[in-house]
């Protein structure tokens, strides 16, 4: 599996404008275990995805249960993103201000809070601002620990430890929409919103009795000014961001648009909650299939055998989503769905990784985990937008219309990134 962005990158001389080689550590640390990062990583992950799968078909639900026209649906699906984007960049500075643990407990607790906000929202516009909270909260919560993963894990045992990582999340969204199927039809809407509140506040104590403070990660905000290193990580990347970065925005945006289609033309078609849950878990269970192959694959063959397939896969079940007429069809265009997001398991984070340049890699990630959100951000917009102007037919054909975009652009224009050597690195 592709290693995580705190690497240390090495220019490799004979290439100038290649991307950078990582430079592994030597055999010389100590042993890793897995078991050592169980209740720190994997249960706090498989704790939060799964609050983030019980909600999952719930958002534009509820959001049309509170009144919302399609538009105003689309922005309540993408308030959370977009306040995860404004927030990327400054949660940066905070995990180095205050360290991982700190922002970590508080970045879980605020989700907890703010999803138990939603559910008692009586307005759709209270309802879109705590979204948007959320968001800020998953931002910090998203950067510091990456922060802490960076230091706890050896380079030469990361591809093992995040493709379970991988795995682990994917389960949880997996069993979420499951268990949503039922609580939601028992107990109502914002059941569901209550449940994610209450797993928020078991997983921030359960972290703050079990982490231990290992600093910012790295995450320089000292010295040069911030705005002005940014600055010249966009100019002298520039190229990257326009041809990558349009491949991520495109991936990102039909990966959202996936979630605000399915549910609304499941409702539209006259299936039921339970019904809406099922298919989104039976997705996100294909889903879970793909992580670990589709790392071989990645550091086999290349990143564009990952890339450009997922993109025509998602947006070709996108285009679909207007000729299912009954549960039966929607499932299997929800599990064509699932397939495809299954094959971009990590191609994002994997290729943010790779271009980082040696000098600037904390920014440059930050610069491209920003353009991955603009991407998730801009789905929901266009499918409220596109439905209220035209139909949520048109709007899922336009929106898959994306995927097949982004896959002309990753196939002629973006740099292939696998760097392979004459010997094959075991794992």
């Amino acid at each position: 599996m592709p290693e995580s962005s705190e690497e240390t990158p090495q220019t490799n001389p004979n290439n100038a404008g290649d991307p950078p080689v990582s430079q592994p550590i030597p055999d010389s640390e100590p042993p890793f275990s897995i078991r050592s990062i169980m209740w720190t990583v994997y249960v706090p992950t498989l704790l939060l995805s799964l609050g983030e799968g019980l909600v999952l078909a719930q958002v534009p639900l509820f959001a049309k249960h509170l009144g919302a026209g399609l538009g105003l649906i689309g922005v309540a699906v993408a308030a959370r993103e977009i306040g995860t984007m404004l927030f990327d960049v400054p949660s940066g500075a905070f995990v180095s201000r205050f360290g991982s643990k700190k922002t970590m407990v508080f970045g879980t607790a605020a989700i907890g809070v703010t999803a138990l906000g939603a559910g008692l929202a009586a307005t759709i516009w209270i309802y879109i601002a705590l979204r948007f909270c959320q968001g800020m909260a998953r931002a910090v919560w998203s950067i510091s620990r990456q922060a802490y993963i960076a230091k706890v894990i050896p380079n030469q045992n990361r591809g093992r430890a995040l493709a379970l990582f991988g795995g682990v999340n994917r389960m949880a969204l997996f069993a979420g929409p499951l268990a949503a199927a039922f609580i939601a039809q028992e107990f109502g809407l914002q059941s569901t919103f209550f449940a994610q509140a209450g797993i928020g506040i078991i997983t921030a104590v359960l972290m703050l009795k079990m982490l231990v403070d290992t600093g910012g990660g790295g995450l320089d905000v000292e010295g040069e000014s911030i705005v002005s290193r940014l600055g010249e990580v966009v100019t002298e990347n520039k190229r990257i961001f326009a041809t990558a970065g349009v491949a991520a925005v495109c991936l990102q945006l039909i990966r959202n648009g996936r979630s605000i289609l399915i549910p609304l033309w499941g409702d539209a078609i006259g299936i039921d909650i339970r019904g809406i849950n099922l298919i989104m878990s039976a997705s996100s269970l294909v889903d879970s299939f793909f992580f670990y192959p589709v790392g071989i694959v990645m550091d086999r063959w290349g990143r564009k055998w990952v890339l450009v397939p997922s993109l025509i896969v998602l947006g070709s079940s996108l285009v679909l989503i207007p000729l299912a007429g009954s549960f039966g069809t929607l499932l299997a265009i929800g599990l064509w769905a699932g397939v495809g997001n299954g094959i971009s398991s990590g191609i994002v984070f994997t290729l943010g990784v790779d271009f980082s340049p040696p000098n600037r890699t904390g920014e440059f990630i930050g610069v491209w985990r920003l353009i991955g959100d603009i991407g998730g951000s801009t789905g929901p917009f266009i499918v409220g937008f596109v439905a209220q102007a035209a139909t949520l037919g048109v709007a899922s054909v336009v929106t898959g219309g994306f995927g097949f975009i982004g896959a002309a652009v990753a196939f002629f224009f973006v740099q292939e990134t696998l760097k392979k050597s004459g010997k094959t690195k075991k794992r």
